[in-house]
């Protein structure tokens, strides 16, 4: 992490104009201010300011409506020696000033393995990696800090063991009116470690959930200073695809996160599976505590300490490596866990019970989500009809016998066509309606879209609209996977822009070119198509989504059987 500078000797390449803050001071009793008194606080944004720990200087065009930038800012203390796997600690004050020109390290993390497809997006993530990462980096147009603006604040993907804050930039969005946050988080066995010892540490007695926690810190950070960059600490709006997505609905279920933010959008990942619990066996995951152990096992060997103090000491790429020897240890799925003070159920009965965080939500998914994973499932399980066979009974065995109608493998090429619609329909379509659904339960609105748009990558339609694409024209990164973006890829991604910004700064994505967009309804099931064609449909895939919910909850029942509060048939979904 780049550490304070002072304006003198390292800091002399950072542009020469500097605004500085000037501190505020009363007036005299009798109303008069002498000529040297300091003047009132300035009320601009400046390239320089303060924030928790101290002060920063970011870079930026200082003209009205210039895009100003500032990176690395500290939001929590490094977790590391004793605070290695420890809630987010405050930050630490640093002394002068510190540098926010150029982003920050990742967080430790190994290359993420998936399609080669996606080789060239994953190579954005910063070379640098450190456990020393708790960083946030802040992208503004206001010019002053009264101003107001709609803040979003955006949660990376890379299944929560990969991937950085730093990956996307802000222009987009933050030249269409919104103060823009990204941020990093603890990442795999590093960011999501339950353990005993951990739980004894604990004030509740639990443990697990570090890089949620980083989550929420980061937006406590955001509540007490994104103000000094012209936001609204009253209206902040969470938004992130992939395990981004996953994450805005555990910060949705959380009691934690409750008042840190007030919209929220999930892009293609939410976590209504059946969850792993810190202290109990279930028939598909063992208790998080029990993969603790075991983790620590792997870690330092049978025979050796394997203390808590000792686990602190080991190397950061020892766990890394650890981490690979086992399915449990890095499975996406049960990364995340029913801790007891994060998330004190299963996200689906937080959101079947109405106590989630009632507020203004939009999700959605694309059309071809699973394009190019179903590359590597044909690989390591066999392509065409047997390859899909074997992973649809070992992904949903509790429906086995019904998934024939529903996902046709008759030939190779229909087999291939029902692995990713199966796919995406267990980790997206289902996914994100339930989520929708999920809302009848509050007063708040919530808006479903189903993302169509085919990014102009040469050689490789076969893709589609896929995992990913969709924050491409979200964020304006159109060459992003070697796309060749046209006049209609610009338009369309500055208008999904303005809509996104529209919701940030509202809560309601209509107003703008598109069609009337209808708020979900249990009824109606109305979904927006972003697409070539812009229109409204309804019912999407409902009886292949059925066909998940009724697996989903047979394995619920068969591994909590006594779990109070959820029953099949209590959900609308």
């Amino acid at each position: 992490m780049q550490r304070p500078v002072s304006l003198t000797g390292a800091a002399l390449f950072v542009p020469s104009f500097l605004a500085v803050l000037l501190a505020g001071c009363s007036d005299p009793l009798d109303g008069t201010s002498p000529a040297s008194a300091t003047p009132p606080e300035s009320p601009s944004v400046a390239l320089e300011l303060e924030v928790t720990g101290g002060a920063i200087r970011g870079i930026g065009d200082m003209s009205p409506g210039g895009l100003k930038q500032y990176h690395a800012i500290p939001y929590a203390a490094p977790p590391v020696g004793d605070l290695r796997w420890a809630p987010p600690a405050p930050v630490v004050p640093w002394e002068g000033v510190l540098d926010a020109s150029a982003r920050g390290p990742a967080c430790t993390q190994r290359r993420p393995v998936s399609a080669p497809f996606y080789a060239a997006q994953q190579a954005k993530t910063p070379q640098q990696r450190s456990e020393d990462c708790l960083t946030l980096n802040v992208w503004t147009t206001a010019d002053r800090r009264d101003e107001g603006r709609p803040v979003m604040v955006w949660i990376h993907g890379g299944g929560l063991v990969g991937g950085a804050g730093s990956m996307h930039s802000g222009h987009q969005l933050a030249g269409k009116g919104a103060v823009f946050v990204t941020f990093n988080y603890r990442l795999g066995q590093l960011g999501f470690f339950a353990h005993p010892e951990l739980s004894a540490e604990n004030h509740a007695g639990v443990s697990g959930n570090q890089g949620f926690r980083d989550q929420i810190q980061a937006l406590q950070w955001v509540r007490d200073n994104i103000a000094q960059f012209g936001g609204d600490p009253d209206n902040v709006t969470i938004l992130g695809e992939s395990s981004g997505g996953t994450s805005v609905a555990v910060l949705q279920a959380s009691p934690l996160a409750r008042g840190l933010f007030h919209r929220a959008i999930g892009q293609s990942g939410a976590p209504f599976h059946p969850m792993r619990h810190r202290t109990r066996e279930q028939s598909f995951a063992p208790a998080g505590e029990t993969n603790g152990l075991r983790f620590g096992a792997a870690l330092v060997g049978e025979g050796a300490d394997q203390s808590l103090a000792a686990l602190r000491a080991v190397p950061a790429e020892r766990i890394l490596d650890a981490a690979q020897s086992s399915r449990d240890f890095s499975v996406y799925e049960y990364l995340p866990m029913v801790d007891g003070e994060v998330l004190v159920e299963d996200v689906a009965t937080t959101f079947a019970n109405g106590n989630q965080a009632d507020v203004p939500t939009m999700v959605g998914s694309a059309s071809d989500e699973s394009s190019a994973p179903v590359e590597i499932l044909g690989t390591a399980m066999g392509a065409g009809v047997r390859g899909f066979n074997i992973f649809a009974a070992s992904m949903l065995p509790e429906v086995r016998e019904e998934l024939a109608p529903h996902y046709p493998a008759a030939t190779d090429e229909e087999a291939t066509r029902s692995w990713q619609d199966l796919l995406n329909d267990m980790n997206f379509n289902y996914p994100m309606r339930a989520w929708a659904r999920g809302m009848a339960n509050v007063e708040s609105d919530a808006y479903l879209f189903w993302f169509s748009w085919r990014p102009p990558i040469p050689n490789a339609d076969y893709y589609g609209a896929f995992h990913g694409s969709f924050q491409m024209y979200l964020l304006g990164d159109l060459e992003g996977f070697r796309a060749v973006p046209t006049d209609a890829d610009r338009e369309f991604s500055s208008m999904l822009a303005e809509t996104w910004v529209r919701f940030a700064r509202t809560g309601n994505p209509n107003g703008g070119p598109l069609p009337e967009w209808p708020a979900f309804t249990l009824e109606d099931e109305p979904y927006m198509e972003l697409g070539p064609t812009l229109r409204v449909g309804n019912h999407l895939r409902t009886e292949q989504l059925k066909l998940i919910a009724r697996a989903w909850d047979r394995r619920r029942a068969a591994g909590s059987a006594d779990e109070e509060g959820f029953r099949a048939g209590d959900r609308p979904w």
